[in-house]
């Protein structure tokens, strides 16, 4: 399983100072590891501020290593008007980049793969907002007048179109060494809204960030100023490792024949005593739920009713920049996999005929892919999970059947442990169904729901973010399962 690149470094403050012109390097860690650099750059012509934030990060997978580059650049002018957000992601061979357009009470979303361009509008948000370079202005103006406590809203691309709340207060200050050069800052606590972490920020006097800290149940994310060269040096041994350490071996009992198992049942509570949110989605049901403890069930037998309006159900059948169900090359493969069902064959025979052809497709099964598109995969033949998940996801679409992806854990056979995993939700005679097509059989009772997503352009990762306060954060028991 692996997530899109959030922005890492000082969300939403990607350079103070009202006017001046700002060119600042930063080194990243993760737990302590060298993993990559920022860069952040702020340009004034006339009353058009441009602010840019690029972050390269290597991470380790196992054996494998990935390397996610993701760049904002935001435009606005001085007085605050936004004009445009442009989020560029490189997870696979072809970068995803989506542009937000400002103006006339709309928000124009563009968003390109390669030669897929798609464009959709929507009404601007009606909650006001602040971009990045208004948050920095009135920090200067709030923080030198004393004040050390205040929020506002903000747009953030991993968040989507609806503005979060960002809070910051002050937690003291003083002299500190950042890669060898002593800075005076303060410190502040910073939090938004729908991103499960912590944020520590040091400014210096101007108002320009000096060292950050995302403090996440498996490791700080921290990155701090340097010279450019220190920043993108040559790293020295391997990348941070991140999917072994994220594990979540059972505190007692184990899950034994999954693929043949008809139920199981598991107790899931979080380490740091929050309240523990999972859905009743697909084949998991809520068997008992208090604080942050939750008694699951999975049936694989079992599908569950939407909590949605059909109505609503318009992403879940639409194309998108991830879910290309409109690509030729998906729509071909779709009908011959659909081929080798008989005519009168049911909706779930067909979604499991598609989830079945995705299980051969992706020949190349590993985990040095990123997080590849539909359209990518269906020509590549590689991925893991994710890879697999969005491909059938696109190819149910393409054959009139809503779908989402579904991310989580599941059981690994020979380690003892879960994974974090993604798979695919069809939604089949009212009932959400899992497929999972990196599996030789449709489905297993070792998988634990946290999220779905339709992957629609536009509206980020917020669905996905659920996941991001929950790793290296849960403990789960296998109480019972029955054969």
């Amino acid at each position: 399983m692996k997530f899109r690149m959030m922005c890492l470094v000082a969300p939403c403050i990607l350079a103070g100072g009202a006017l001046a012109e700002v060119d600042h390097w930063f080194t990243i860690t993760l737990a302590g590891t060298p993993a990559g650099w920022a860069h952040s750059v702020k340009t004034l012509a006339g009353d058009v501020r441009t602010m840019t934030n690029t972050e390269s990060m290597k991470i380790g997978r196992m054996n494998a290593e990935v390397t996610v580059i993701s760049k904002t650049v935001w435009v606005d002018r001085l007085d605050g008007t936004p004009i445009s957000m442009e989020w560029t992601q490189e997870m696979g061979d072809q970068p995803v980049r989506t542009r937000w357009d400002f103006g006339g009470g709309e928000m124009k979303i563009t968003m390109e793969q390669g030669e897929r361009v798609t464009t959709s509008t929507r009404p601007a948000p009606t909650t006001p907002w602040l971009t990045p370079g208004a948050v920095a202005d009135r920090l200067a103006v709030l923080a030198e007048a004393g004040e050390t406590a205040f929020s506002w809203y903000v747009l953030v691309p991993d968040l989507g179109a609806t503005p979060a709340r960002q809070t910051m207060q002050r937690s003291g200050g003083g002299e500190i060494t950042v890669n060898g050069a002593e800075y005076e800052v303060s410190n502040w606590d910073v939090t938004i809204e729908g991103l499960p972490v912590s944020i520590k920020t040091s400014f210096s006097p101007d108002w320009q960030p000096v060292m950050s800290t995302i403090r996440t149940p498996f490791g700080d994310i921290e990155s701090k100023r340097s010279s450019k060269s220190v920043a993108i040096g040559e790293r020295i041994g391997p990348a941070p490792e991140l999917l072994a350490t994220l594990f979540v071996r059972p505190v007692s009992g184990t899950i034994k024949d999954q693929s043949t198992a008809s139920r199981a049942f598991l107790r899931l509570r979080t380490l740091d005593g929050t309240t523990l949110n999972l859905p009743a989605s697909g084949a998991q049901s809520i068997a008992g739920n208090q604080d942050n403890t939750v008694l699951l069930q999975v049936d694989r037998s079992s599908g569950s009713s939407p909590q949605e309006e059909m109505t609503q159900f318009d992403q879940y059948r639409s194309g998108s920049t991830m879910v290309d169900s409109s690509d030729v090359a998906i729509t071909e493969l779709a009908a011959v996999a659909i081929s080798t069902v008989p005519p009168e064959a049911s909706t779930r025979e067909r979604a499991e005929a598609l989830r079945e052809a995705v299980y051969h497709w992706i020949s190349k099964k590993g985990l040095t892919t990123a997080f590849a598109s539909a359209s990518e995969t269906v020509r590549s033949h590689e991925g893991d999970c994710s890879e697999h998940g969005v491909l059938l996801a696109a190819m149910l679409r393409a054959e009139g059947i809503p779908s989402r992806v579904a991310s989580g854990l599941v059981w690994m056979d020979g380690l003892d442990a879960f994974g974090w995993h993604m798979w695919t939700q069809a939604f089949i005679d009212g009932q959400w169904i899992d497929l999972d097509a990196t599996l030789r059989v449709p489905f297993t009772v070792g998988h634990i729901l946290v999220a779905t997503s339709a992957l629609e352009d536009g509206d980020g990762q917020r669905e996905l973010l659920a996941l991001l306060g929950l790793l290296g954060n849960l403990e789960v028991e296998v109480v019972r399962v029955d054969l």
